[in-house]
C-alpha cells in the first residue's frame, strides 16, 4: 500500500470521527459552540449536526474506498491522490449549505440576523495559512528540478529524496528512451512533471527514481541500489551520462 493509500484511510477515519464528535457534541462546531444561548437558540442544531455528520462520513467512507481500490489496482496512484483532492474539495460545498440552511431566520438580540457562519477568529486564519502554505512548500519542493553534480568520488543529487552515489560502488550506466514499466510507487511523489522517490518495478525490482518524465533517461546500478535520473533536456542528460561513463570504474 502507497504513501497517498494511507493518506487517504488516514483522512477518511478522521473525517468519519470528528463528524461523529460534532454530532455528539455539537459545541464542538465552531463558532455555535461559542455563540451565547439566545443565538443558539435560533439554529437548527439538530439539522445541523445530522447533515455534517452524514455529508464528513460518506467522504470518509469514500476516501477510505478510494484507498483500498487503488491497492487493488483499479487505478494508479495519481488517480488515487486526484480523487482525494476533488472528495475533499467537494465536501466543503455540503458543508458550508449546512451551514447557511441551518442557521436559523431568526434574529439576535442586536436586531441582526443570527447565523452559523460568523467572522473568522484570528486561530482559523492562521491555520488556513498553515495549511496552504504546507501544500504550496510540498508542491514546490515536489516540482522543483533537481540538482546533479559529478565528481571523481560521488554523484551527488539535491532536493527532496536527493542523496550521493558513491562512483565506486556503479556497476553499470545505460541511458535509455523509455523508463520501465512501475508496478507501483512505494515513498515518493508523482507529478505532471516528474517521478521522485522510491518505486517498484514491473518486475519486481525497486528503484530511486529522480527524473523529468521527458527521455532520455540514465539507468545506474549499484552495487546496492538501482537509480533513474536525468537532466533538464536531451543535451543536457546526454551530457551527463558521458560525464559517469567516463567515471565509471
Amino acid at each position: 500500500m502507497e504513501l497517498i493509500d494511507y493518506v487517504n484511510i488516514g483522512s477518511g477515519v478522521l473525517l468519519i470521527v470528528v463528524g461523529w464528535l460534532c454530532y455528539r457534541y455539537p459545541n464542538l462546531i465552531n463558532p455555535y459552540g461559542n455563540m451565547p444561548p439566545e443565538r443558539k437558540a435560533l439554529v437548527d442544531i439538530v439539522g445541523l449536526k445530522k447533515s455534517l455528520f452524514i455529508t464528513w462520513a460518506i467522504t470518509g467512507a469514500l476516501l477510505i474506498v478510494t484507498a483500498v481500490l487503488s491497492y487493488k489496482k483499479f487505478f494508479d496512484e495519481n488517480t488515487s491522490g486526484l480523487v482525494m483532492a476533488g472528495l475533499l474539495l467537494v465536501t466543503l460545498i455540503p458543508t458550508f449549505i449546512a451551514m447557511k440552511k441551518y442557521n436559523g431566520f431568526g434574529r439576535d438580540n442586536s436586531g441582526q440576523a443570527a447565523s452559523i457562519i460568523t467572522r473568522p477568529t484570528k486561530w482559523v486564519w492562521v491555520s488556513m495559512g498553515l495549511t496552504v502554505s504546507f501544500v504550496i512548500i510540498l508542491f514546490v519542493l515536489c516540482d522543483r528540478a533537481p540538482k546533479i553534480e559529478v565528481n571523481e568520488e560521488t554523484i551527488s543529487i539535491s532536493g527532496m529524496y536527493g542523496r550521493d552515489i558513491p562512483v565506486v560502488d556503479i556497476v553499470s550506466v545505460e541511458l535509455l528512451e523509455n523508463l520501465p514499466s512501475i508496478r507501483q510507487r512505494t515513498n515518493g511523489s508523482s507529478t505532471f512533471k516528474y517521478n521522485k522517490g522510491h518505486f517498484l518495478l514491473k518486475n519486481g525490482e525497486r528503484c530511486i527514481m529522480i527524473v523529468l518524465l521527458n527521455a532520455p533517461y540514465i539507468e545506474i546500478r549499484t552495487v546496492d541500489n538501482l537509480y533513474y535520473l536525468n537532466g533538464a533536456n536531451r543535451d543536457e542528460t546526454e551530457l551527463l551520462f558521458q560525464q559517469i561513463k567516463q567515471l565509471k570504474p
